[in-house]
């Protein structure tokens, strides 16, 4: 893909980063000359809302196996500044060197946190814990090859542009193989991680919800309400998905640590979440 020309595709959706959203603030009559406003690509607001995000990710897709490449899936939006300033980051030297040559991007946009459920399931992935959400994709066999390190672009803007550089060379390198292992597939493992998913399916579910109730919360903010905003919601939600990300990730890490010693008849401990301030009493 051709770096100065970026192909995005759009529409889906991904969580919060944290602290509160950022509102533009416009300058006064009166205020100093502003300085030159930054194109799209400078400032990260990429990501555009699109009709039909599903066949915007199959055309990435396509593009991603013509061209030998990765497919690069981040899910994000404009309102956020991690997502922007990941999307940024993405064109910038050194970085947009090694993603220009080993991956094609799919920028999608999940709204005010509404959207892209459709997309980021497709993938056989359940939730989209953070905005943004960044996926690195084989394009022919759609399996997600960051699946248990994806949900720290959360806090895009504050990892570094070497920690960028490090990350995204780690995959490129790995490429093929990565989808490959010589070991047979332990049936005890499977078990413990198909557990695992459903645990996981259920809090999905639950954050969705969650969801449901910030996106008007943001929308209104977005739109100049600050009255509309309540820190209190925001923060409960984002406690929840980072607790949640965490404990599934340390879940399997345990699962595949407890067979490898040879365990057997294995009982995981699932973690159980306060409810919600607005849940049903």
């Amino acid at each position: 893909m051709n770096m100065m020309k970026p192909l995005i595709y759009t529409s889906l959706v991904l969580l919060l980063s944290t602290g509160l959203p950022a509102i533009e603030v416009h300058a006064s009559d009166d205020a100093p000359a502003e300085k030159p406003k930054m194109t799209a690509m400078e400032s990260g607001n990429l990501f555009i809302p699109s009709e039909d995000s599903m066949a915007d990710l199959k055309a990435g897709f396509d593009a991603a196996q013509k061209s030998n490449k990765l497919a690069l899936v981040v899910m994000g939006a404009n309102w956020c500044h991690d997502s922007r300033a990941l999307a940024a980051r993405l064109y910038k030297e050194p970085l947009s060197s090694i993603i220009n040559a080993h991956y094609e991007v799919i920028l999608i946009d999940v709204g005010y946190l509404e959207k892209g459920k459709d997309v980021i399931s497709s993938l056989g992935i359940p939730v989209y814990y953070a905005t943004p959400t960044v996926l690195i994709v084989d394009p022919l066999s759609r399996q997600v090859l960051n699946a248990d390190n994806r949900n720290q672009w959360g806090n895009a803007y504050t990892i570094s542009m070497k920690e960028s550089v490090d990350y995204f060379t780690q995959f490129s390198e790995a490429g093929q193989s990565a989808l490959q292992s010589d070991d047979e597939p332990d049936e005890n493992l499977q078990k413990l991680l198909a557990d695992i998913e459903a645990f996981e399916e259920i809090q999905a579910a639950r954050l969705y919800e969650a969801y449901a109730v910030l996106t008007p919360m943001i929308k209104a903010y977005k739109g100049g309400d600050d009255k509309a905003f309540s820190e209190k919601t925001w923060n409960e939600v984002r406690d929840y998905r980072f607790k949640v990300s965490e404990d599934v990730v340390a879940l399997r890490a345990e699962a595949r640590e407890r067979v490898a010693a040879g365990e057997t008849d294995i009982q995981l401990s699932y973690p159980v979440y306060p409810a919600f301030s607005w849940d049903p009493q």
